[in-house]
């Protein structure tokens, strides 16, 4: 991977606090919408793929869906784990997706979703 590249997939990683600070929220009404869309049953398991601080995902974790999150950076693990405490049934993974390896009972029910909050994939488990 170019230098270049690499430099430009940590960005967001350098200034974690700040991005979750000044980033605009989504509205409750899209989380609601994607549930629908997306037939996750209740109390269901969603794999996140590049969570950040944590902004798409803590309105999932509020609604009682258990939560895998794999994130690149971190500085944005970290500050996604603090946005998360409240809910044990969130957890940040750290590292590059492309070399994360998803636990083998996991692996055996996660289908894979597109997530149109965050523009990144994501998973639903049965």
């Amino acid at each position: 991977m170019s230098a270049k590249r690499n430099r430009l997939r940590t960005t967001f990683d350098r200034v974690a606090s700040l991005y979750d600070e000044v980033r605009p929220g989504y509205p409750e009404e899209l989380f609601d919408d994607v549930v629908s869309l997306s037939g996750i049953p209740a109390g269901g398991r969603r794999l996140e793929i590049g969570c950040g601080t944590g902004q798409a995902t803590v309105p999932f974790a509020r609604r009682g869906y258990g939560i895998l999150c794999v994130e690149l950076g971190e500085n944005l693990a970290a500050v996604a784990r603090h946005n998360l405490e409240a809910y044990p049934q969130a957890e940040v993974q750290t590292g590059s997706f492309g070399e994360w390896r998803l636990r083998e009972a996991e692996e055996r029910s996660v289908t894979e979703d597109r997530s149109p909050c965050s523009g990144t994939n994501t998973a639903t488990a049965a």
